[in-house]
């Protein structure tokens, strides 16, 4: 009976061992332990040109839509078709050989509800062939009280230097 005790906890204390020692291999190397939700390569990401075309609170034309849209435009062709329903003067044209416009239509608001504002629009390499392009906006409350109700359709065209595919992300301060 003892030695039957003996050898189940010799045992027992074997594969303890064997666990200790299969969970200090696990990560032993680490200095810094790890964090999905943090991005070292963002501080390393090397930036890429971005230039304001334009910029303005009302559009031109009448629009097939009165939501918030971010779109990418490619060629010339484009540019030109869709830009001219936003802006009622010749905008230049842009190098599409080397770069891509970024349409961002924040829709249209109302100055006394709930909206966003657009805060910046940045560029970093994020691969290969492709960019990350970072919006921040910021939320602005409702308006308390009374308020005279201002309509608007805030919009900005963007070039971006670089023909990669563009990966957005889009966030709130």
């Amino acid at each position: 009976m003892i030695n039957y005790m003996f050898t189940s906890q010799v045992k027992r204390s074997g594969l303890v061992l064997l666990a200790v020692i299969f969970l200090q291999g696990c990560g032993g190397e680490r200095t810094t332990p790890y964090s999905p939700n943090t991005s070292s390569s963002s501080s390393s990401a090397v930036s890429v040109t971005t230039q304001v075309i334009t910029q303005a609170t009302t559009v031109f034309g009448v629009l097939d839509h009165s939501d918030k849209r971010l779109q990418v435009l490619r060629n010339e062709n484009d540019f030109f078709e869709i830009t001219n329903g936003y802006v009622n003067f010749n905008l230049d044209s842009q190098d599409f050989t080397s770069g891509q416009v970024v349409l961002l239509d924040l829709g249209e608001q109302d100055s006394c509800k709930q909206h966003l504002d657009f805060n910046s629009l940045r560029a970093e390499e994020a691969g290969d062939d492709s960019v990350k392009v970072v919006v921040t906006y910021r939320e602005r409350a409702a308006t308390s009280g009374t308020c005279t109700s201002v309509l608007s359709r805030p919009f900005y065209l963007y070039y971006v230097q670089s023909r990669g595919t563009l990966i957005f992300e889009e966030s709130i301060l």
